[in-house]
């Protein structure tokens, strides 16, 4: 598309106009099929990963989030490939704040030990426009999260998820875990500092990056109504096992990270 910078205010309204009625619904074969009036993305670059080379990408359309795809796995199997892929085209198009400049932080945050936060509230006000990440453990996840949540805890999920394919649209990207203070804090780190080793300071791939302000415990006591499921804690005694055998693979995960690091730095 060639439009002058003239035009892009006008092509901006229709962007989200359009993007904000598009609706479509999609077979076994994860094509789209049209419902109604919306405006197509066709991004030969990220349609490369899939065997249909015309796939169409609805901007605007976030219904495969709302089911609560779970990311992280211990296994490379076709399926869970696809299922990485899929999500990259899949980032929610941040539609009010197009207009608003890239490599800014669109959200209102306060800043903590190099890390930005945004409280509850602004999560609320601005859903439709945030791709989420729950770091927590798996069986915390499957009792309940944030309406539109993934899942993602193992760190070398992080590199096939944001940075095999970079999204053209800049999303903003909110984490969070039971209270926000280890595991999303991690995650968090992670991503930014790989983003820092991929780009010349200060440009980033995800500028809009934050974490939920007092985590997953916290919002689903001020929004229940945002929440599927229900708020299990992570020392609950009824999940004891599942507690103890996730804790000892995630940890597994950062510790054979940091062993690669450090032999990579050799």
């Amino acid at each position: 598309m060639n439009s002058s910078s003239s035009e892009m205010p006008n092509f901006l309204h229709l962007f989200k106009t359009c993007a904000s009625l598009s609706s479509f619904d999609c077979d076994s074969n994860h094509s789209t099929k049209r419902l109604g009036d919306e405006l197509l993305l066709y991004s030969p670059s990220r349609s490369q990963q899939f065997s249909n080379p015309n796939k169409r990408i609805v901007i605007g359309d976030d219904s495969w989030l709302k089911r609560g795809v779970t990311i992280s796995s211990e296994t490379s199997s076709p399926e869970r490939q696809f299922e990485r892929q899929e999500f990259f085209s899949s980032f929610r198009v941040p539609i009010n704040f197009c207009d608003e400049q890239e490599g800014s932080n669109r959200l209102e945050h306060f800043e903590k030990d190099a890390v930005n936060y945004i409280t509850p509230e602004t999560l609320y006000k601005n859903a439709n426009d945030i791709t989420l990440f729950d770091c927590r453990y798996k069986f915390e996840f499957e009792g309940g999260h944030i309406h539109g949540a993934t899942h993602l805890c193992n760190p070398f999920e992080i590199e096939s998820i944001f940075f095999k394919q970079i999204p053209t649209l800049k999303p903003v990207i909110v984490l969070y875990c039971e209270f926000s203070e280890k595991r999303s804090v991690q995650i968090y780190k992670q991503i930014r500092n790989t983003d820092r080793n991929l780009n010349d300071y200060p440009k980033l791939h995800y500028p809009d990056l934050y974490i939920l302000n007092k985590g997953f415990s916290n919002y689903s006591l001020q929004y229940p109504s945002q929440v599927e499921g229900k708020y299990i804690r992570m020392d609950s005694k009824e999940y004891s096992t599942q507690y103890k055998e996730q804790k000892s693979q995630t940890d597994n995960q950062w510790n054979s990270l940091k062993l690669k690091k450090r032999e990579y730095k050799k």
